[in-house]
């Protein structure tokens, strides 16, 4: 087995370094497709302090003068942008500050309707059908980026897919993983390895993936480096991928309008030449772009903002309360169909407060602020 060859570099300006590569490459960004829980909000809110004291405030008073316990398990929001939007989106950087061809793929939480979609179109025929797969194992849960499935079997593996996060076993997963690796298109990638995302105990996580990657080291092809979690955790991916001789490739995880901060460069011209370069010359050249160097809970509060500010626009979701959920009496209902209540008053009050903590006036002192909580390297 070849000894990966993993290189992170830094983006510089101008450089002519960028000439020698055929393509950079966005994988791991989200859309409109995704469902995104907001159980984690009170999690983001809480590194503002004043944020968390308005969100907790104006909660009360719901409780206190309307009688509503507001459970955030129940509610989900979609990421603003459409496939097209977000294709675009991540291509524009890769054309435009590399000089390069992009190579996108997008992949939605269980989800391949993005790249479908794209298919349709002929500017984006080609696009690799991608989807970021909740898989169960052990007592923890993974995220699996599996790009580029075959686009006559999308659907059926995607059907597969679900039906094992409905029912997991170990047996079940290793079949999976074996049938998606004798697809020679198929690139696995073990997304944000060290992020419990299901908010599971650290220790029963870390735990998993020791026998995880135990199990299943030659049925995944990288880990993921990825552009939305804090440099420390980075470098332990890093690390795992030495350890364990599996390469890491970038993943941005970009949910918001952020471009992704973390990207590959090759010299493949094709996502297929991608995934053999990956696959069996276990080769990956990661390029951090400058907002990867931005203050982690900054760019937090910016997609935070972008979830709940207004968006470009296409299929009538260009309001943010067209693209928040309620799920209540075995019905879904967008938030739209509060409009005018005082839970939007509530929520319109906190986006305020967002707006101000994101404007170009804090952002100093806010970046003073953290200053120090990525210290040291990549």
């Amino acid at each position: 087995m070849k000894s990966p060859l993993t290189v992170v570099q830094r983006f510089q300006a101008g450089s002519s370094h960028y000439s020698s590569y055929r393509s950079g490459v966005s994988l791991h960004s989200h859309t409109m497709h995704s469902k995104e829980r907001l159980n984690r909000l009170p999690t983001y809110i809480d590194k503002f302090p004043i944020g968390g004291y308005i969100l907790e405030r104006e909660l009360g008073r719901l409780h206190l003068y309307h009688g509503w316990n507001f459970d955030f398990t129940r509610y989900y929001w979609t990421p603003p942008l459409s496939p097209r939007e977000a294709y675009e989106l991540e291509s524009k950087p890769i054309l435009q500050s590399l000089g390069l061809q992009p190579l996108v793929s997008l992949s939605d939480h269980d989800n391949v309707e993005a790249g479908l979609q794209l298919r349709m179109l002929d500017e984006t025929k080609d696009v690799p059908i991608s989807v970021e797969w909740t898989a169960p194992f052990e007592k923890s849960i993974f995220h699996l980026g599996v790009h580029n499935l075959p686009v006559a079997r999308a659907r059926e593996w995607m059907s597969a897919l679900e039906e094992y996060a409905r029912k997991p076993s170990v047996a079940r997963l290793g079949e999976l993983l074996a049938g998606l690796n004798a697809c020679p298109s198929v690139l696995i990638v073990l997304n944000h390895p060290y992020w419990s995302a299901e908010n599971i105990a650290a220790d029963a996580h870390a735990h998993s993936l020791k026998l995880f990657l135990e199990k299943y080291p030659s049925l995944v092809h990288a880990l993921e480096l990825n552009g939305m979690r804090s440099r420390r955790e980075n470098r332990a991916v890093l690390a795992l991928g030495d350890a364990t001789g599996i390469p890491v490739i970038s993943g941005g995880d970009r949910h918001g309008c952020e471009p992704n901060a973390a990207l590959n460069l090759t010299r493949a011209s094709t996502f297929e030449a991608l995934v053999w370069e990956m696959r069996e010359q276990r080769r990956s050249e990661i390029l951090l772009m400058p907002q990867y160097f931005e203050a982690l809970p900054l760019r937090l509060l910016d997609n935070t903002c972008h979830a709940l500010a207004d968006a470009p626009g296409e299929f009538g979701r260009r309001h943010w309360m067209t693209r928040v959920f309620v799920e209540a009496n075995g019905e879904t209902m967008p938030l739209s169909q509060y409009a005018g209540t005082r839970f939007q008053r509530v929520v319109e009050r906190f986006r305020w407060f967002l707006g101000l903590a994101a404007s170009s006036k804090l952002r100093p002192a806010l970046r003073l602020a953290f200053l120090g909580n990525e210290e040291g390297g990549l």
